[in-house]
């Protein structure tokens, strides 16, 4: 049996074995594994060109606090030896640049295998670029919340500084509350009356919040159309639960917006400190999922994070932090379920099926873990690794098969919109050597249809450089036939609900015919999605579909049995 070498179908480091080092030096401006008495065992090279020092200026055996700023050195002296044997905390701090000034930072510590003596802890540092900028635009001291451009409020970097400042070992801060609110059905306003009407929605909302506060509560956009309360001495629901009411009240009043006006409500998750979280981080996650919570029970109200009988939100949370240890692990794989020409079943590419294989859990479903990915910003690393990782993997198997075996990748809407995207897909290309016709970018209809004309533009740039666009369960969302003209696509996929049922009902017959009637007067190939029985491929087939999908053919499978299957004569390949 041949086997093909190369790049693996796990997370690729740079050269040799994956340190947990090499992984999350992508995700921190700063990274070093540490001592609990504060001793470096590793620092990143790139940590200390950010910083302003030469690649040797600090190295094993080196304290820690020689680049700490002294107000700081205890309280991470603290975190280092509560997180070591596992654990895990979140703080601020000042990390000391090489001529002399210094950034702050929010930093990460998260304990490693071992104990005792032997005990290390990995403490990852992230700018805080946002409150930087603000500070240097205003001219205001350090200590004072960074403005965001269109509001004036404080922005999510500012939030989360301040809480780990709030929650850091030994602050002895009395209890405080966190609301997190969502602004329901913001987008029909930009949707309707444009952006400029949302930006003034906006800035109303965040008067009117304002308005309703002490002078010692805050009031921080989080989110294009979040908002986050801060209130200190709330520590019960009781001092809480009023507040509340004063903002769905508040923001229940119309909006008048020129000649317009919008009638909106909010959806408000409350998290408690120290009862729901002792860690920063932690406590906006438990208001996270407590926003979720009201946006799953019909929006317009509120609801305070539960930890009992909540399994499912804290399951949510429980994966969120296991994520980055998941990186820094090397758990994440790809799987590659074949594309089928449904006339001869010969296999004519693969759709590239990002999997999250977690020790003693199996595998964790998709739909739990790339949501999670998208709110924290791991998605952008997971995403660009997982094009990568595809494009190399079958420009190997078209080298060796001496095949033009097509790549199907996914991209989330926040991948969609990463400005960066065109420079990382021509990347991937002349990296890997994948023909750009041997790629193709599979999108939802949503994320197109988000701000259509930056998507026209987007999709012109992707297809100039070659690679095909395809559209994602083509049928559950807009289906417009205004985009299917607008947008340069090259494949419809028809989504699994048509086709489960396409030999039995009449109504998923007509839909799937009307489709591929559509797509073959449009010049567009045409993938269909879940065929399982012979009836399906038979209806399809005969339709005219030239693509098919699903189990009855092949399931997703790891780069290894995918070869195997081809090599063994089960999986034929399209020349």
């Amino acid at each position: 049996m041949t086997t093909i070498t190369g790049i693996s179908d796990r997370v690729p480091a740079p050269a040799g074995k994956a340190a947990p080092e090499r992984l999350l030096d992508r995700l921190a401006d700063f990274l070093a594994r540490v001592r609990p008495d504060g001793r470096i065992q590793f620092v990143s090279a790139q940590g200390l060109d950010w910083l302003g020092y030469e690649a040797d200026a600090l190295g094993k055996g080196d304290p820690l606090e020689d680049l700490l700023a002294p107000e700081d050195q205890a309280p991470v002296r603290q975190a280092l030896t509560q997180a070591a044997g596992q654990g895990r905390l979140a703080l601020s701090a000042r990390l000391l640049r090489g001529d002399g000034t210094s950034v702050r930072v929010v930093c990460r510590v998260l304990g490693l295998a071992g104990t005792g003596a032997h005990a290390e802890c990995l403490f990852a540092a992230w700018a805080l670029g946002e409150v930087k900028a603000g500070l240097e635009r205003h001219g205001a001291r350090d200590d004072e919340p960074a403005p965001d451009g269109l509001t004036g409020l404080p922005t999510r970097a500012w939030l989360m500084a301040r809480l780990a400042e709030l929650t850091r070992p030994g602050a002895a801060q009395p209890g405080f509350a966190l609301l997190h609110l969502d602004l329901d059905g913001f987008h029909k306003v930009n949707d309707a009356l444009g952006h400029d009407a949302g930006d003034r929605l906006l800035v109303e909302t965040a008067g009117r919040l304002k308005s309703l506060l002490r002078a010692s509560d805050q009031v921080i956009r989080s989110g294009s159309d979040e908002f986050a309360l801060l209130l200190p001495g709330a520590s019960d629901e009781e001092a809480v639960l009023p507040v509340a009411r004063k903002v769905m009240a508040a923001l229940q009043r119309p909006f008048i917006l020129g000649a317009g006006q919008a009638h909106l409500s909010a959806s408000i998750g409350i998290a408690l400190y120290p009862e729901h979280a002792q860690d920063g981080t932690q406590l906006f996650k438990c208001a996270d999922v407590a926003l979720s919570a009201a946006k799953r029970e019909g929006r317009r109200r509120w609801c305070v994070y539960r930890r009992e009988g909540s399994e499912a939100l804290n399951r949510r949370l429980a994966l969120e932090e296991a994520l980055y240890d998941a990186i820094q692990n090397g758990e994440f794989e790809m799987h590659y379920q074949p594309i089928f020409r449904a006339s001869t079943r010969e296999m004519a590419g693969v759709e590239a099926l990002m999997r999250w294989n977690r020790p003693g859990e199996g595998f964790v479903s998709p739909a739990e873990f790339i949501p999670l990915a998208e709110s924290n910003g791991l998605i952008g690393f997971l995403g660009a690794w997982s094009l990568r990782a595809s494009c190399h993997q079958v420009a190997q198997w078209n080298a060796a098969w001496d095949t033009r075996l097509r790549a199907s990748v996914n991209l989330s809407p926040a991948q969609f919109r990463d400005g960066d995207l065109v420079t990382k897909v021509r990347e991937a290309l002349t990296e890997s050597g994948l023909a750009p016709a041997c790629l193709s970018l599979e999108l939802t209809e949503g994320a197109l249809m988000h701000d259509p004309a930056e998507a026209e533009a987007l999709l012109l740039q992707l297809r100039g450089l070659g690679a095909g666009i395809s559209v994602d369960d083509f049928g559950t969302g807009y289906s417009s036939l205004a985009y299917l003209k607008r947008f340069p696509l090259s494949t419809l996929k028809i989504d699994r609900s048509f086709v489960q049922d396409l030999e039995r009902d009449a109504n998923d017959l007509a839909i799937v015919s009307a489709i591929l009637g559509l797509a073959q007067a449009l010049g567009l190939h045409v993938v269909a999605e879940g065929v399982e029985t012979e009836a399906q491929w038979a209806v399809l087939t005969d339709k005219g579909c030239d693509l098919i999908q699903g189990y009855l053919l092949g399931r997703p499978v790891n780069a290894q049995t995918l070869h195997d299957k081809v090599e063994g004569g089960e999986w034929l390949l399209a020349r």
